[in-house]
This record gives C-alpha cells, sequence and structure tokens, in this order.
C-alpha cells in the first residue's frame, strides 16, 4: 500500500475509533486487523493508529477487550516488531490490563500474558514481568493478585537459571504455599512442576516436596487434589530414594483418606490411579503392589454389593463440593461419585493389567475385569469397553481369559457399549488368534444382531 494512502487511512481509522458514535463490530474489526495494518505500514500505524486503540482498549467492553488479546498475542507470534518495540507498546498494556476489575477481562489479559511470556527473551521476562509477578504474590495484595502471581511464577520458572530461580522466585513460591486463602495455596501448588524443573532435583528435595507434602494434607480438599495431581506431575523428575521415603507412604495415605471419607477427592484418586502406579510401579515392593491392587479392586465395586446391585451413597458421606473435580459427574443424571470412581476404574484398567502383570491377571484381576465389563452403568461398560483391545494386547498368550467378556459386550443392549467395542474388533481378534487358541466364533456369531443395529444406527447419523 502506498504510504500516503496509508497516513490518510491511519487517519480515518483513529477517527473513528475515538467516535463514541462508532459501531463496537466495526471497533473489533479495527483491532483484529492490527497485524495485518503494522504489517502494511508498521511507522504510520504505530505512529497513529496503535495509541488510539491503547486509549480505546482501556475502557472497552469485554468483546473489544478479548479482540485485543487475540491482537497483541498475534503481532508478537508474527515478529512484526522487535522485542524492543513490542515491550514498549503492547506488554506494557498487557501488564496494566492484568488488574482490569472487570474479572473477565483481567483473566483473559493474563492468560495473554502468559501465552506472550513463551515468546518473549529471557532478558525481558526478567526485566519488566519478574518483579512485577513477586509484587503482586505479597500478602498485602489481593486474593486475585496472589493467583495471578502463582500462575505467572509458574510460567516463567523455567526460563531462568537455577540461582535465580532460587533468590528470587522461591521464597514468593513457599509463601504462597502458605497463604491463607486455600485458594491460592491450590494454585501455586499447581505451579509446583514447573519450579521444581526449573530448580533441579537436589534444591527440589530441600525445599519444594515438604511444601507439596503439607498441601497434599491441606484441610480443604481443593488443596489436597492440587497436591496429588502435582505429586504426579513430579514423578518423573523424583528419585528411587525421594519415591519410597516420601511418595509412596503419601500416596498411600492419600488413597485411604479419600477411601474412608468418600468425597470429592475420591474421583481423582481413581482417575490418576493408573498414572501413579506406573510411576512407582520400579519402586513398590511386593506388599505395596498387592496393596495398590487391592485399592484399584476396591475403587471398582463401590456402590455395588457383592452381587453386582446397586447400593445407594449415605446421606452423611454426601458433602457439598468446593473444589476441582474431574468433569464427569455431568455424565451421570445425579452426581453419583462411586459411578464416577468406577468409570475412572475402568478406563485405568489397560494401566492396571499391565502393573499387575499377564500372568498375574487371573488371580489378581479377572474378577474385577469381569465386574466392570457387567456394570450396571452402560457408561462405564463403554468404558471397559473401548480399551478391551489394549487389555489383550497387555495380555499376550493370556488372552483367551478375557474371551468370554468380549461376548458379553458385544452382546450388549446399549448401542453406546458397542461403540466402545467395535472399532478396535479387529485388533482384539487379532491378539485372540496371535494367542494360539481357537475363538469361539459360534459365540460370536450370536452377537451379529446388535453389530447389526450399530451399523444401522452409523449410518442414519451419518446422513
Amino acid at each position: 500500500m502506498h504510504p500516503n494512502l496509508m497516513e490518510r487511512r491511519g487517519s480515518s481509522i483513529c477517527e473513528f475509533l475515538v467516535d463514541n458514535s462508532g459501531q463496537e463490530v466495526q471497533r473489533i474489526s479495527v483491532i483484529e486487523n492490527l497485524p495485518r495494518l503494522l504489517q502494511e505500514n508498521c511507522s504510520t500505524c504505530m505512529r497513529d493508529v496503535v495509541p488510539k486503540v491503547k486509549e480505546v482498549l482501556h475502557m472497552a467492553p469485554v468483546e473489544v477487550q478479548l479482540a485485543g488479546c487475540q491482537s497483541f498475542i498475534s503481532i508478537l507470534e508474527s515478529d512484526i516488531l522487535p522485542h524492543t518495540s513490542y515491550t514498549q507498546s503492547f506488554l506494557q498494556s498487557i501488564l496494566t490490563s492484568v488488574d482490569s476489575k472487570d474479572q473477565v477481562v483481567a483473566n483473559a489479559w493474563l492468560e495473554t500474558l502468559l501465552d506472550v511470556i513463551d515468546l518473549l527473551p529471557k532478558d525481558v521476562i526478567q526485566k519488566d514481568i519478574l518483579n512485577l509477578a513477586i509484587s503482586k504474590g505479597q500478602l498485602s495484595q489481593s486474593v486475585q493478585s496472589r493467583l495471578s502471581c502463582c500462575k505467572i511464577l509458574g510460567k516463567i520458572a523455567t526460563k531462568f537459571e537455577p540461582f535465580l530461580i532460587k533468590k528470587e522466585i522461591l521464597p514468593v513460591v513457599q509463601s504462597l504455599c502458605q497463604d491463607v486463602d486455600y485458594e491460592v495455596r491450590g494454585c501455586m501448588c499447581r505451579q509446583l512442576d514447573a519450579v521444581a524443573r526449573g530448580i533441579g532435583m537436589e534444591a527440589t528435595k530441600g525445599s519444594i516436596l515438604p511444601e507439596l507434602v503439607e498441601l497434599a494434607n491441606d484441610e480443604e480438599s481443593f488443596v489436597r487434589l492440587a497436591g496429588l495431581e502435582t505429586v504426579v506431575s513430579l514423578l518423573s523428575l523424583l528419585d528411587d530414594d525421594t519415591c519410597v521415603q516420601i511418595i509412596i507412604p503419601l500416596v498411600r495415605k492419600f488413597c485411604e483418606t479419600a477411601l474412608k471419607a468418600e468425597d470429592s477427592t475420591l474421583p481423582v484418586v481413581a482417575k490418576q490411579l493408573g498414572k501413579l502406579c506406573h510411576g512407582l510401579s520400579v519402586n513398590l515392593n511386593a506388599e505395596e503392589r498387592q496393596w495398590f491392587l487391592r485399592f484399584y479392586k476396591q475403587l471398582c465395586q463401590l456402590g455395588l454389593s457383592n452381587s453386582g446391585v446397586l447400593i445407594k451413597r449415605s446421606p452423611e458421606k454426601q458433602s457439598p463440593v468446593n473444589c476441582q473435580t474431574p468433569d464427569l459427574a455431568q455424565l451421570f443424571e445425579e452426581a453419583d461419585i462411586y459411578a464416577e470412581c468406577r468409570l475412572s476404574a475402568a478406563f485405568n484398567l489397560p494401566a492396571m493389567v499391565l502393573f499387575a502383570g499377564a500372568e498375574e491377571f487371573g488371580a489378581c484381576l479377572y474378577d474385577t475385569f469381569t465386574a466392570l465389563c457387567e456394570d450396571p452403568h452402560h457408561i462405564v461398560r463403554k468404558t471397559t469397553a473401548a480399551g478391551f483391545h489394549e487389555v489383550a494386547k497387555c495380555l499376550g498368550a493370556n488372552v483367551h481369559l478375557v474371551q468370554g467378556e468380549l461376548v458379553i459386550l458385544l452382546k450388549d443392549e446399549y448401542i453406546e457399549v458397542l461403540e466402545g467395542i467395535i472399532p478396535h474388533l479387529p485388533d482384539t481378534l487379532e491378539c485372540l488368534a496371535n494367542s494360539g487358541r481357537h475363538f469361539l466364533t459360534e459365540s460370536l456369531t450370536t452377537s451379529d444382531c446388535n453389530v447389526s443395529k450399530l451399523s444401522v444406527w452409523d449410518r442414519a447419523h451419518q446422513n
């Protein structure tokens, strides 16, 4: 575009931006096109348009602010400006907007800042962001400010050398782990994985693990859940001694407490159990392995009698939830914590079969596997069916043990269960064929009716 044209265009855009009669949707369009305007004529746009955009954004409605967030990220991603120019013209606006009184706007700009941090050089982060983040973490600041600090520190913790993290960031992290507000403690806890990887294993054992152990035993379930999830994230970093001496006892206590309380932490334990067992497997002795297998089998039977009949949850254990839990309850007409646990247990079935070992499957997990295939809730059966081929692969030559359960699932009256088993049926049948045992073809044939129903249903929904 000719420079004079761009200058005239820039002037009209500026007039439009500051004109209060301008329609919001058109202002959004101008802001969304800011990266293109900068590419067409950077100097004119920076002189005439960008200052007016920043002026409008200061008091703009939410939709305009969200457009600004995306535009500011795109400008940095496109590498249109040198980092110094971007810092002066855009980063400072982002940092100011993070403190917006409108919580939706503040959160949007905070997420923008977190994305921008990934693209900025270390010296800019240290000069313009680090000190601001530290100041936001002081107890005198608002809860929202301290929450923002947690997320920013987690993002920048891997950007610096360990000595700088230990000197500047770690004291604030430890303070936020002890914060009087449980949301702040939980939020900081979720950033400990990044902080630990930034300072290294040895420093983690002395400064991060004591905080993590305390947070995993916090009085608030929100914080305890954050602690468990952080333990799972840290497993690959921790050495054998730490796992044996600290993590395994901590996880066992957590599991026992959750099972006894049957509160909102239990479905999360059920969801994370596969990762925990996999990550800790090499550090478990025989007794501990059996303990985790028994715990898993208990999860698979929650809410069921010995005959597989549903049991109503006792009223005194139906406590209100004030923490983040997996978004599973929406799958059930009622927020049935027992069904949530069995669903997560079904999802973890392949991991637990691998954990137990193919040779031990018959003695340790076969009855549990059968119970999941016949669970009263079809969503649990569907999840079991979806992982059936993985179980078959794990069992190897012992795959014939689950032949009958395959037939049970193929005969299930719920289309959703067939949707779980059919896509990977060739893989399952291949495992059975490779095991050297003859598969009961006649039994499989009896399920053809249900498979046909699934095909009809699938065709109907594709049209």
